[in-house]
């Protein structure tokens, strides 16, 4: 209850708001300035604001008088009676001013109860305004004439700005959603998230294409309808929607479409159910292997759909790595089915996960299954590492200067270190360097390490060493050489090119020569499908892919590669990669490595610098490789001021090396494709 002692009485009311409203009488204006904004030359300012027009002379009201020429009463008037008679009309309005002359240029009105929040354009020729009904004005300011208006955001607007060029317009909300817009045609292009998790972020078209740091894929769900309980996880569509490089795309002036739109595809899910075959000993199971059976049902018809969802393309995962796959439809025309698969135990928990996807490449929920294997099972793995450097090519002109001498030492240093580890009982590093990199025995050693016998002409030597990889196994792919991104795919260009004409004149027919002689990721994904290992880990440091071919599409490297994430998602597996051109390579010689693997071996492997997140002295992978992807920019700013400082233009980015400002030439930071959660066993790298 409020202290009624200290209340004002009505008298001390009136002269309160009369304070407070006196200057607003009939026929004047009040103004209340919100937001304001310079032009970029500074000639201009915007100030938005409110404009409150009353319907009555408040402060004769407050004084005693009543209408205009009545007399004046004896007693001010009630306040509550005043307040019922009081209107207040309220106008949000946009006001240009001279700087020079301090005139009014012009009044803008068409917005909310109040302008919030203004922004012109680096020309100058327009202006944004943002309101409090979350509304996004654009105006021409020479014709003062309203040109777009904005809506989607859900949360008040903090800022906004216009790109360089005035094609783009980026809004912050409150909740932390900042949204790009199409100034031309208004249409909202993206969704850009930001969370608080030491920057993890992600990017979301409205037909559902996103891009982003693999941990918000757990954190974000796609509402439908507006309905809060109406919800999917981003990872349902993963095959379909994710978009590598979306966000530079959209900046680029490309606007990806889809064939179908996320809200348009059949949300029904199959159902998988995982058990054993058997009874599962108290103790744990002691035996090697254990047989484990998989139901899948289909999700009945309904009114919107008259068939059921189907069910294809099973996984089966142990401990975040995949162990099995059926391809194609599972179900075969029928509402259910079984399947059993045996598997290998390992000692302590072993977590299963299966899932399946629907006709619409919708992913099911996951089915998981957990069961401890018996002390009895423990085993020392070993720790395969299959380093590839290719310096000599089969033809010369695509010969590189650091890819051997990367390869040689990424796998000396981590032999090194892991044996220092000693978590594994041997480690054993398979280097194929120059003629002996070719397509088919970097592809004979991984299905050997499958279980599949390799080729007997293998110039690598032999492969009795080799054998089918177990649970408790590690595997650690490293590759320097020119690799390319074509549309989806990305293609490790391997010492047997197969083209043989000058490399200045390389046109379709000779690229797709080029294409059919490497290594695509699909030829990837199908020959490490069989790893059945603990861990995975592609590294590829592909620096000189960006003149390694041209093609009408320039992107250079892998990190833009939709066929590598999609490898590590379906997999569970690390992958690293570098995304640099011709002109890095060649201007960090007094390094003698490319810049990803002297980040990753000189600095990450020798010295403690890698060892962050947390401290301890012991470097897992998932720290290992986010050091990468932080120093590798930091060391091109580096070279490039170095360069300007004697003479040299260093550029990492195709078309900038004429720029004459380091300062304003682009660095490229390598990226991490992953799919899985934090490891229950994280792969230990190094005890610094």
């Amino acid at each position: 209850m409020p202290n009624i002692a200290n209340m004002p009485n009505m008298a001390e009311m009136a002269d309160m708001m009369t304070n407070m409203i006196g200057s607003m009488s009939a026929g004047t204006m009040g103004r209340k300035v919100t937001s304001l904004a310079f032009s970029p030359d500074g000639r201009i300012l915007a100030t938005g604001g409110v404009q409150s027009k009353s319907n009555i002379d408040v402060a004769a009201m407050m004084s005693g008088a009543t209408q205009k020429g009545s007399k004046k009463s004896k007693q001010p008037q009630d306040p509550a009676d005043l307040m019922k008679d009081l209107k207040v009309e309220a106008i949000a309005q946009l006001q240009l001013w001279d700087v020079t002359s301090g005139q009014e240029i012009a009044s803008l009105k068409g917005h909310g109860r109040a302008v919030t929040k203004v922004a012109f354009s680096r020309d100058g020729k327009l202006v944004a305004t943002s309101s409090n009904d979350n509304i996004i004005t654009i105006w021409d300011i020479a014709s003062q004439r309203e040109l777009k208006s904005l809506s989607g955001h859900t949360a008040s607007i903090e800022s906004m700005d216009f790109s360089p060029d005035n094609h783009l317009l980026a809004s912050a909300g409150e909740d932390g959603a900042t949204f790009l817009w199409d100034t031309n045609t208004g249409e909202h292009l993206l969704t850009l998230i930001s969370l608080d998790d030491g920057g993890e972020w992600m990017v979301v078209t409205p037909q559902g294409l996103f891009d982003g740091t693999p941990l918000t894929w757990n954190q974000i769900l796609w509402r439908y309808n507006q309905e809060t309980f109406n919800v999917a996880p981003i990872e349902w569509f993963f095959n379909e929607f994710y978009y590598p490089g979306l966000l530079a795309d959209i900046f680029a002036g490309k606007r990806p479409q889809v064939a179908q739109d996320v809200s348009k595809k059949d949300r029904r899910q199959p159902v998988v159910k995982l058990s054993i075959v058997g009874d599962t000993p108290a103790e744990g199971i002691t035996s090697r292997t254990v047989k484990v059976k998989l139901d899948i049902t289909d999700a009945q018809a309904d009114k919107d759909n008259p068939k059921g969802s189907g069910a294809r393309d099973l996984r089966l995962f142990r401990n975040g790595s995949l162990v099995k796959v059926w391809h194609g439809d599972v179900l075969n025309g029928q509402s259910a089915t079984s399947l059993e698969q045996e598997i290998t135990v390992t000692a302590g928990p072993n977590r299963l996960v299966a899932y399946a996807f629907n006709r619409d490449n919708v992913k099911s929920k996951d089915a998981p299954l957990e069961f401890q294997g018996a002390a009895s099972l423990k085993r020392k793995g070993v720790a395969y590492v299959i380093a590839v450097g290719v310096n000599e090519y089969e033809n010369s002109q695509y010969n590189l200067k650091y890819a051997v001498a990367d390869a040689q030492s990424f796998g000396t240093e981590l032999r090194a270190r892991e044996t220092q580890v000693g978590e594994f009982e041997r480690i054993e590093v398979i280097t194929l360097v120059n003629e002996e990199a070719t397509k088919a025995n970097i592809i004979s050693v991984l299905k050997r390490l499958g279980g599949a016998a390799g080729p007997p002409s293998l110039k690598a030597g032999s492969l009795d060493s080799l054998k089918k990889v177990e649970p408790e196994d590690s595997v650690i792919i490293y590759y320097a050489g020119h690799g390319t991104a074509q549309q989806t795919r990305f293609y490790l260009i391997p010492h047997d090119l197969g083209y043989k004409g000058e490399r200045t004149k390389l046109d379709q027919q000779g690229l797709n020569t080029i294409l059919a002689h490497s290594i695509s990721d699909v030829e990837l994904e199908e020959a490490v499908e069989g790893l059945d290992a603990g861990h995975l880990l592609l590294i590829i440091d592909a620096c000189n892919s960006g003149q390694a071919l041209e093609a009408e599409e320039k992107r250079r490297g892998p990190m833009n590669s939709k066929g590598l994430a999609q490898l590590a998602y379906e997999k569970g597996m690390y992958i690293l990669t570098a995304a640099q051109s011709f002109q890095a390579a060649l201007e960090a010689a007094q390094l003698g490595h490319g810049l990803l693997t002297y980040a990753l071996v000189e600095e990450g492997l020798k010295t403690p610098v890698a060892d962050k997140e947390p401290k301890d002295g012991v470097l897992i992978a998932r720290e290992w490789l986010d050091y990468a992807t932080e120093r590798v920019p930091q060391m091109q700013e580096q070279k490039m001021n170095e360069g300007r400082g004697v003479g040299l233009a260093i550029a990492f980015t195709e078309g900038e090396k004429d720029i004459a400002d380091p300062q304003k030439r682009s660095v490229q930071r390598p990226r991490i494709f992953y799919r899985r959660e934090m490891e229950a066993n994280p792969l230990v790298i190094a005890k610094p």
